[in-house]
């Protein structure tokens, strides 16, 4: 019963976990963001090099929660560094609408990917599926809509180019590093286009 529960589970920690960080964001701004940001990634940092150190820690983790991470994370680094120094370069670099939008085209965007490429994926690219792909330009385009609500100061063109640009990096970007590509290319599109008047 547990192993059928581990997928939704993790699923859920990812969405919840991933749009944790934009919801801070959202909510305060750059210099506290980023104190929070970096704190998060000396953590999870920290904890990762500790528990591939050290095969008891390591054990202990896969034992406790074994429901928020993947099998093939026990022997290498999770994907959480990278989320996290994705998420600080972002804040850093982006303006904060861009910012908040690169970071929920990953916590959505990728999940997504995950969820429709294990289930209907038949068309392989470089270990991913064409219906991942898919599934994460749905869920970046709908999240799109949803910050178009929120007053962002991003049009419909820009989030709709970001959406693309966040679902091609998923597709080609290897294992856990797209959880820092997506929004750092994501994000560096979308400045662009609004440095140029878009």
């Amino acid at each position: 019963m547990a192993n059928t529960l581990n997928k939704p589970i993790r699923y859920l920690w990812h969405l919840l976990g991933g749009l944790l960080l934009p919801t801070i964001y959202y909510f305060t701004d750059r210099r506290i963001s980023l104190i929070i940001f970096g704190a998060f990634f000396i953590f999870s940092f920290l904890v990762d090099l500790l528990r591939l150190h050290y095969p008891r820690l390591n054990e202990w983790v896969f034992r406790h929660l074994g429901m928020i991470i993947k099998e093939e994370e026990r022997e290498r680094f999770s994907g959480n560094p990278y989320y996290l120094s994705g998420a600080f370069l972002s804040v850093l670099l982006f303006e904060k609408g861009i910012a908040l939008a690169s970071l929920c085209f990953v916590a959505c965007g990728d999940l997504a990917a995950s969820i429709v490429g294990k289930r209907y994926g038949r068309m392989r690219i470089k270990g991913k599926s064409l219906e991942g792909g898919l599934g994460s330009l749905l869920a970046c385009l709908l999240i799109g809509i949803v910050l178009l609500v929120l007053r962002l100061k991003l049009s419909f063109g820009i989030l709709f180019i970001g959406a693309w640009a966040a679902s091609l990096v998923e597709l080609f970007s290897p294992g856990r590093k797209d959880n820092l590509t997506i929004p750092l290319f994501s994000g560096l599109i979308m400045q662009t286009i609004r440095s140029m008047g878009g």
